[in-house]
């Protein structure tokens, strides 16, 4: 029985651990433990597998997140039981909010240690709560059940991480005892389909604007006479690219974010790089006002974007989004599009975003605009050109202006991320930009730009706050097995800068002990 037991937890493991790369996810973030012996081996011995190995669960949970982001393609975590599995949490809610494809396979002690006062065993099974796309509790491995049932189980979790809403799913896989391998092997996989690919393969869903929506679409863009066009972050380099050709065709005002791809290094006459400082002003967010506003991609990073919304309304606020989500926290979007961001620019474009040479109110508001646009970016250059200091904006501006064509530029939170958005020159090289904008904490920064430049083999310039490096540093571990240069730009603010911009600021007795944290 033992050796049966024994053959049976590593034949479940190979299966499932073969699946997964038959699947393409073969990136798997691996953290030592007893219990997932059977799973750690079936990596170890998979030809097709590749493997990253870290002591810190968080640290690799954060990895995977920055992997699969980079990598386009979902990563797989692999960790013991017991509390081992709570420090993915997280990066699981970054993966969730951010709809980044992740893969959490926790082992487990069987049931029968459950509420026994077993060593190392907490209830494993829904951990995660809602912050998963797709759970599924495996049973002890059993010569009763399908080994096909492996491999559906893995077929089914890997298009819910990859479907139309991405992000993190969970399996929970069991194992009694014993758990080292023996030399007998796992057995073959031609038993159960010759085939190279998944057991059970998904055809790719299309989400195109159907007609009837795109004939509306084009009836608000033919009457708007004030049109702007946001683009907020963009997942992917074929989304980057479709956005890009879209942009080079309207001639309206663009506001970028500068996760879009399209903030730096994008040069048109129509791209407001710093609509964030022009936002802030009340008189100049007033003559912004536009009767039609398209936004396509993720959420802007400008709060002055957000609280312009709410303060000065446009007539028709069109959300096209490649999620079904609520995605307005101003509840002031009045249509809201699912679509791949690809087939809705394509369906964007005969309806000729662009004010008109005949009217003649409306080009002058695009003149304004584009006056403002001049003497923001004017003003910037004089103003930096005469600081001798180097201030947090000054950094951000040093960086943009150095990093190079196609590099990566990883934007920690806080205070990074939003002086590059407001202060950074659109002119030069165009970065691909990367940031955990999900849930938008400083945590796990530092794995995260380890994951992507892993995925990437792109140089990778990251500019983080000094408590987000101090939250990360054992992810500095990380960087062992990266090949490509990996620049840390540290910006030492005495704690959490962001906090000076807030009212508690003026609370002099609490603020710095409890909130600066120098």
């Amino acid at each position: 029985m033992t050796d049966a037991a024994e053959m049976l937890n590593h034949r479940w493991a190979a299966l499932l651990t073969e699946e997964l790369v038959r699947n393409g996810a073969d990136m798997f973030c691996i953290t030592p433990g007893s219990r997932s012996t059977p799973l750690t081996v079936a990596v170890a011995r998979n030809p097709g597998a590749r493997c990253v190995v870290h002591y810190d669960e968080r640290g690799a949970a954060f990895f995977a997140l920055g992997y699969a982001r980079a990598a386009e393609e979902p990563a797989v975590l692999i960790c013991t039981s017991g509390t081992a599995a709570a420090n993915y949490y997280p990066a699981i809610i970054e993966a969730a909010q951010a709809r980044v494809p992740i893969i959490v396979l926790t082992a487990d002690r069987p049931p029968e240690l459950l509420d026994a006062g077993a060593n190392q065993t907490i209830h494993q099974p829904g951990m995660f709560g809602p912050y998963v796309r797709w759970r599924f509790d495996l049973p002890c491995p059993s010569a009763a059940i399908s080994p096909a049932f492996v491999l559906t189980t893995v077929d089914q979790a890997v298009r819910r991480a990859m479907g139309p809403e991405p992000g993190p799913v969970h399996l929970n896989c069991p194992y009694r005892e014993p758990l080292a391998p023996n030399d007998a092997g796992a057995g073959s996989f031609a038993d159960l389909r010759a085939s190279s690919g998944p057991y059970t393969q998904y055809a790719p869903v299309s989400r195109g604007i159907d007609p009837t929506t795109q004939q509306h679409l084009c009836a608000l863009v033919e009457e708007a006479r004030r049109p702007v066009l946001a683009i907020g972050q963009l997942q992917s380099g074929a989304d980057r690219a479709a956005v890009a050709a879209l942009a080079s065709q309207v001639r309206c005002p663009i506001f970028p974010d500068v996760t879009s791809g399209l903030h730096l290094g994008f040069p048109h006459e129509s791209i407001l790089s710093h609509f964030d400082l022009l936002l802030s002003s009340p008189e100049i967010a007033s003559e912004l006002r536009p009767d039609l506003l398209l936004h396509i991609g993720g959420a802007m990073v400008s709060k002055s974007f957000q609280l312009w919304l709410e303060r000065c309304p446009p007539e028709h606020y069109v959300r096209i989004a490649d999620h079904p989500g609520r995605a307005d926290p101003g509840h002031v979007v009045s249509l809201h599009i699912e679509a791949d961001t690809s087939q809705a620019c394509e369906a964007i474009k005969p309806c000729g975003l662009a004010i008109k040479d005949s009217d003649r109110l409306a080009l002058i508001w695009l003149n304004l605009i584009s006056e403002y646009r001049k003497r923001c970016a004017l003003f910037l250059d004089r103003y930096f050109e005469r600081q001798d200091a180097l201030t947090e904006p000054a950094v951000a501006r040093c960086v943009a202006a150095t990093v190079r064509e196609g590099d990566g530029l990883f934007l920690g939170n806080s205070m990074p991320i939003r002086d590059m958005q407001r202060y950074a020159a659109g002119h030069g090289a165009a970065p691909v930009v990367f940031a955990n904008r999900g849930a938008s904490g400083i945590d796990g920064n530092i794995a995260t730009v380890a994951g992507a430049a892993h995925a990437t083999g792109r140089t990778i310039t990251a500019i983080l706050g000094d408590l987000a490096v101090l939250h990360d540093l054992n992810s500095l571990a990380l960087l062992r097995g990266v090949k490509t240069p990996v620049v840390f730009v540290v910006i030492n603010n005495d704690g959490g800068g962001i906090f000076h911009f807030l009212p508690v600021a003026t609370h002099t007795d609490v603020f710095e002990q409890y909130f600066a944290t120098p």
